[in-house]
């Protein structure tokens, strides 16, 4: 998967890398002010054969469901399939300079879950929310209308996903001991709602990163981690962060308490940073939680990627 931040042409090389090793599919996470996932995708869907592609990061904060729905059925037209998307709010600050603030972020992505699935399936539209409205809007179908997947962190938008979502998205930063309790929360979800555990998928988004000599990366990632909003990232930290230390040091010591927060070994616990030898071990270890699927944000130089992406898909379980 891709951040959004980085940019699009030093992404091709891994993704058609991807492609030709048997993974089975690629993400582009849409970040307001950076890059949408609109044009990777359709960069993508042309320039592979077999790949899922997946757009992260959509909210009614930066699209209109009608809208998204043509993005998406446009897209349709062209991987038949092979078109996925994920939804939820995303971050608040971010919608805000958007001029959009979303104050039920629950019942919002209920509704847009809902009008974006009718929307792609040709319905005549006529819906009035506190974040979008339809007037007789109706598009024509061009392709099956993909699975929507929600983003969830918190215990609500989990049980939203049980409910309404195709599945799962966990954003990075998650350790071990989140993703397997979420697993069986979303399951005890599914099951209470009579719901085919074998239809849902949840995927983990991971930073990751493989080489031999790993202290670049454990040395840099203390402080991207300091700079996520920290409740959220000690909430997937479960095990590792303790949620009400972490708004302590924010509060007294700011970004230079946080940074020494995340230490080496709290790093190693919410990252799958690996050598290649310890790689088949590692990706066992994420089999063995439980998630369906597993999308890797690759911190290595574009140029190692396509080599990297070899030497996952030889170490897959």
């Amino acid at each position: 998967m891709f951040s959004g931040f980085g940019g699009l042409a030093e992404t091709l090389q891994a993704v058609q890398s991807a492609d030709a090793e048997g993974f089975d599919g690629v993400w582009s996470a849409e970040h307001l002010g950076f890059h949408d996932a609109v044009v990777p995708s359709a960069t993508y869907l042309a320039t592979t054969k077999n790949l899922d592609v997946g757009l992260v990061g959509l909210s009614t904060a930066g699209r209109h469901p009608g809208l998204l729905a043509m993005e998406l059925m446009s897209l349709s037209e062209l991987g038949p399939g092979r078109i996925r998307v994920q939804v939820g709010t995303g971050a608040a600050e971010l919608a805000a300079k958007l001029g959009h603030k979303i104050v039920k972020p629950v019942a919002s992505t209920r509704a847009f879950i809902r009008s974006l699935r009718e929307t792609c399936s040709g319905s005549d539209m006529r819906v009035d929310q506190p974040d979008f409205k339809f007037e007789g809007f109706r598009i024509t179908p061009l392709g099956p209308t993909p699975p929507i997947d929600v983003m969830a962190i918190r215990p609500k938008m989990i049980a939203l996903a049980s409910q309404e979502g195709d599945g799962l998205s966990i954003s990075i930063g998650a350790s071990h001991d989140y993703l397997r309790s979420t697993v069986r929360t979303v399951e005890q979800g599914l099951q209470s709602t009579g719901r085919d555990r074998s239809k849902f998928r949840i995927t983990a988004h991971v930073i990751a990163a493989v080489a031999d000599d790993l202290e670049p990366y454990f040395a840099s990632l203390p402080t991207m981690m300091a700079s996520f909003p920290q409740e959220m990232a000690a909430i997937l930290a479960q095990g590792v962060i303790d949620s009400e230390v972490a708004s302590r040091i924010e509060r007294e010591e700011g970004l230079s308490g946080l940074v020494k927060m995340w230490t080496a070994d709290a790093i190693s616990k919410i990252t799958m940073l690996s050598t290649p030898a310890q790689l088949r071990e590692k990706l066992a270890a994420y089999a063995e939680i439980g998630i369906d699927e597993v999308a890797f944000m690759l911190l290595n130089p574009a140029d190692q990627q396509p080599d990297i992406i070899r030497q996952i898909a030889l170490a897959r379980p």
